[in-house]
């Protein structure tokens, strides 16, 4: 099964041992890894304009702490997984020197030069773990499509702040965290589902160490779906649109009644 994966950034931790197990499994090849480039006019207006005041926090996150400072001596976390792996280079530029796979470094993931070499290398399917909107040429280009893991349970939570609505929804207990793995289509998390699993919150867990717990289960939950199509014991299952909804950014209010909901329920 020749695959190929769009990455946000260059050492994004969920990439890199996603195309680490990849190329551990039998029968799945690593075709092409693409991933954009951090300073970009496009991008940051992109950006800007879907994470707004968030961007500066997410920025000072990944690119000057590093998600594995901020997950370093967390048992359940993607460092801990990389470090169990004995994950190589200290990017996806190293990784994908060290094993021959061809790199390339892009404005945006819908450029039509992106899209011609996915096409021309003939892939069954690309895994995305970040970095904006996918537009159609670039869904289209491989035979099965994009495939994503999503923060939430489909088709009841699309979009963003997926893990904080549930809770601030439940009037009793917590229910409705979970992950779905699905193929994109031109909507907001409407394409067809491939696997669904709920996650069970532990008690204490905040909103960030529920996040940076999904980590893992994610790349989990992309390998079983790859390992079902590959072995042809897996099918997408298409979602209304009247199913479910659309979530957006909290606001900051909101989200403080959401942690007040989560720390009187765990």
């Amino acid at each position: 099964m020749r695959i190929g994966i769009l990455s946000p950034i260059n050492n994004s931790l969920y990439s890199r041992v996603l195309a680490w197990e990849c190329i551990q499994e039998p029968g799945i090849d690593v075709v092409k890894v693409v991933v954009r480039k951090t300073l970009s006019l496009n991008r940051i207006r992109g950006e800007i304009k879907r994470d707004g005041a968030r961007l500066l926090k997410k920025v000072y996150k990944k690119l000057v702490l590093g998600e594995e400072t901020i997950q370093r001596g967390d048992s359940k976390s993607l460092f801990a997984r990389a470090k169990f792996l004995n994950l190589p280079g200290k990017n996806l530029t190293e990784l994908c020197a060290e094993k021959s796979i061809p790199l390339l470094k892009v404005g945006d993931h819908n450029d039509p030069w992106v899209v011609e070499a996915i096409r021309e290398a003939k892939l069954d399917a690309v895994l995305f773990t970040g970095g904006g909107l996918i537009r159609k040429n670039l869904l289209e280009a491989s035979r099965l499509g994009v495939i994503n893991c999503h923060a939430g349970l489909l088709p009841n939570y699309r979009g963003m702040d997926v893990v904080e609505w549930p809770i601030l929804n439940s009037k009793k207990g917590i229910k409705d965290i979970g992950l779905t793995l699905h193929i994109m289509d031109r909507g907001v998390d409407t394409g067809p589902i491939l696997i669904k699993k709920a996650i069970e919150v532990q008690k204490g867990e905040s909103f960030e160490d529920i996040r940076m717990h999904m980590g893992p289960q994610m790349v989990d939950l992309m390998m079983e779906g790859l390992r079902g199509l590959r072995d042809g014991k897996l099918e997408a299952h298409s979602q209304k649109k009247e199913d479910g909804r659309q979530y957006f950014v909290m606001h900051p209010r909101v989200k403080e009644a959401a942690e007040k909901n989560l720390n009187s329920k765990t």
